[in-house]
Formats: structure tokens, C-alpha cells, sequence
């Protein structure tokens, strides 16, 4: 692994960051979604595309020029097949033979749109070793500080048997183990509902219900610590959401971040008042 791999991951992530990120899903030169990198540039963690067509590389430098402290995840598809450019996507679509299959020959599908999507089945060795591939190809395509892993859970609909998926979240678990033995100073965070040893933590993508517990320690993270809940909006005009939501979330401990979809970023006056606290508190 080339050293340069975890040079921006071994410095920002070492140090204290405020609570605050943003999912930042922009294809810079699509209508309607560019000129955002001022707004991004106002977090302290965005989570973007891994695509690395010079348009992305271009747009998240901007970011970085902005604000050189900024940390930046990659995103890679964990559980789906996927059609989204990038490097990492690239190694994990070479997983031709790893698919969810039921006894009877079925194959399970998730639907987003118009599109289906099979389910990788973690306990395949050939998975295995293409989740790790997609992991390097990410880290080593641009300078990320980590990786936000999505869709990293067991979704009942893999397999109809409990024990099977069990199985299958043993054998993710030992993935991610690997994953983070390459990169033990990278920021990994998985979206999920379950608890991952060696990450610094999960997304809680709007459950509300589940806020509570699902933002409790866990003692398998890796400090620092970056639990995540994340609110839909259905209008950019919610403050009040926005407001209950991060009282409980940062109150947990937790990192916070609002949209009504990641493909526009939002700011709102109170993100400025956890800001300005945080670096009350730092100096």
C-alpha cells in the first residue's frame, strides 16, 4: 500500500473535531448541484463520491482549499451491487459469484427507483477479498481521511433462515476487522443499525425512535469516536427539527448532520452556534 494512502487520514483525524457533517453526494458539474463548495466547505466532516473523473477531483480540492482542515470520507457500497462510478465500486463489482441466494435458487433484490439490486453474501471469500481491494482502491484514489461505508448491515431479505444471516454478519464483522487492520488511523464509519468492532463508528439515518440506543458506547469502537444521526427534512425551512434532533443527538456525544437530499447541502444558524461553542471549548 502506498504510503500516501493514509497521509491526510493520519493527520486531521488526530485531532478534535465539532460535531457537525454533512452528507455531500454532488456531481459537480450536474445541473443544478454546482457551486456547493463554499456551504460544504463550512463543515468540519462531509462525506462524498469515491468517483474520480477530474470534475470530483477538482470539486473536492476546491473544498479542501477553502477549509484545509475539513475531513473528507469516501463513500463505498458495502451490502448491494452498484452501478455508481468509482474506483472502490469498480474492485467490488468484480464480485461476480458472491450473491445472496435462498435454498431454493432465489435471489434477493432491493429496490431504489427503477433499479434492482442484489445483495452480496459476506461469507464468501470472494467478497472478502474484493470489499478489501474497493477499501484501497478509495484510500489510495484521493487523499480521504476514511471511508463511510454504506448499507454495512445484513438486511433481513438476504436470507430467510437467522442463522444464516448471523453467519453472514460474523464474516462482515471479521471484513471489517481486516479493513481496519490496513488502515488503523483512517476514520471508518459504517451505515448501520448494528455495532461494528473497529470502526469509529455508525450512521443512524433517521430513525428518531431509535436515537437512544443506537447512539449508546460501544466498546468495540476505535477512538476517536464518530457516531452519526443524520435527519430528513421534508422542507430546508425546518429549523425546528433541527434543532430536536441535534439537542439529542450532540447530547449523546454524537456527530450531527440535516438535509432534504445529499445531493443539496444545507447550513442552518444553529450549526454556527455549535461551532462557535466548540472552539470555545478548544481555546
Amino acid at each position: 500500500m502506498p504510503p500516501t494512502c493514509l497521509r491526510a487520514g493520519a493527520t486531521r483525524s488526530s485531532r478534535p473535531i465539532a460535531p457537525l457533517y454533512c452528507l455531500a453526494y454532488i456531481t459537480p458539474d450536474a445541473p443544478g448541484q454546482g457551486g456547493q463548495e463554499p456551504i460544504v466547505a463550512r463543515y468540519p466532516v462531509a462525506i462524498v463520491p469515491q468517483e474520480d473523473r477530474e470534475a470530483f477531483r477538482k470539486w473536492r480540492n476546491a473544498v479542501r482549499r477553502i477549509n484545509p482542515e475539513i475531513v473528507i470520507l469516501g463513500y463505498q457500497m458495502v451490502h448491494e451491487e452498484t452501478s455508481v462510478p468509482g474506483p472502490g465500486h469498480d474492485e467490488l463489482r468484480k464480485a461476480k459469484n458472491s450473491w445472496c441466494r435462498y435454498p431454493n435458487g432465489f435471489q434477493p433484490t432491493t429496490s431504489w427507483g427503477n433499479t434492482t439490486h442484489r445483495l452480496y453474501d459476506f461469507r464468501a471469500a470472494e467478497f472478502e477479498r474484493c470489499l478489501l481491494n474497493a477499501s484501497r482502491a478509495v484510500m489510495c484514489s484521493y487523499p480521504y481521511d476514511g471511508l463511510f461505508l454504506d448499507n454495512c448491515t445484513v438486511f433481513d431479505i438476504a436470507d430467510p433462515v437467522p442463522s444464516i444471516r448471523s453467519e453472514m454478519r460474523d464474516a462482515l464483522q471479521n471484513s471489517l476487522l481486516k479493513v481496519r487492520s490496513e488502515f488503523p488511523q483512517a476514520l471508518i464509519v459504517g451505515n448501520s443499525s448494528y455495532r461494528w468492532k473497529g470502526l469509529n463508528g455508525e450512521m443512524n439515518e433517521n430513525r428518531r425512535a431509535d436515537i437512544q440506543a443506537a447512539l449508546q458506547h460501544f466498546d468495540g469502537h476505535v477512538s476517536p469516536t464518530m457516531d452519526m444521526y443524520q435527519t430528513y427534512l421534508s422542507s430546508a425551512s425546518d429549523a425546528e427539527t433541527v434543532r430536536q434532533d441535534m439537542s439529542k443527538v450532540l447530547g449523546m456525544g454524537a456527530f450531527y448532520g440535516a438535509c432534504v437530499d445529499p445531493q443539496h447541502v444545507l447550513w442552518f444558524d444553529d450549526f454556527d452556534k455549535v461551532i462557535q461553542t466548540f472552539k470555545g471549548k478548544r481555546s
